[in-house]
């Protein structure tokens, strides 16, 4: 067997990723959305939903039509009672919302603190944790970096400043 030099499989790789010829790491993995019976009894999964699938359509995954899929997709939110930031005339309550996006095998039993075996939680500082359009952009932000970075376990930071409404 002969190996290739570095340079020739660096070069390589490059130009199948130009092509898209790479898979992504959940290419062709199958999935359900797994959602608590308080997200659909309080009506807030139509919040949660188009953003998540819209997010998943163009992730080289696929919905599963019924049980088993390859993994399970959670999302959570979160936002505490804010506080005091700033000095002077920039002094602003401020909320810290959060939307963690987690993917598990099916085989992981998902808690009810809702940790997955894999997650990417984004944070954000808003004045408002009730915009639509930040918890929109925050739920895409999440999935997408949770399917680049996937792997079997671990929970991840992302900062969702890009999220704020200006």
């Amino acid at each position: 067997m002969t190996r290739l030099p570095l340079a020739l499989t660096a070069l390589l790789a490059a130009t199948a990723a130009a092509a898209g010829l790479l898979d992504g790491p959940l290419d062709d993995t199958s999935y359900m959305i797994d959602l608590t019976s308080s997200q659909l009894d309080s009506g807030y999964a139509g919040y949660l939903l188009p953003p998540l699938l819209d997010t998943l359509a163009s992730s080289g995954m696929t919905p599963a039509r019924r049980p088993p899929a390859d993994v399970i997709v959670t999302v959570a939110t979160g936002s505490d009672a804010g506080r005091w930031m700033g000095t002077g005339a920039g002094r602003a309550w401020i909320y810290t919302m959060t939307v963690m996006v987690g993917i598990s095998p099916e085989a992981h039993a998902i808690p009810d603190d809702r940790t997955p075996a894999f997650g990417v939680r984004a944070r954000l500082l808003t004045p408002n944790p009730d915009r639509e359009d930040e918890l929109d952009c925050m739920i895409r932000l999440a999935a997408r970096t949770a399917i680049a970075n996937y792997r079997p376990a671990g929970l991840f930071e992302t900062d969702g400043a890009s999220c704020l409404r200006r």
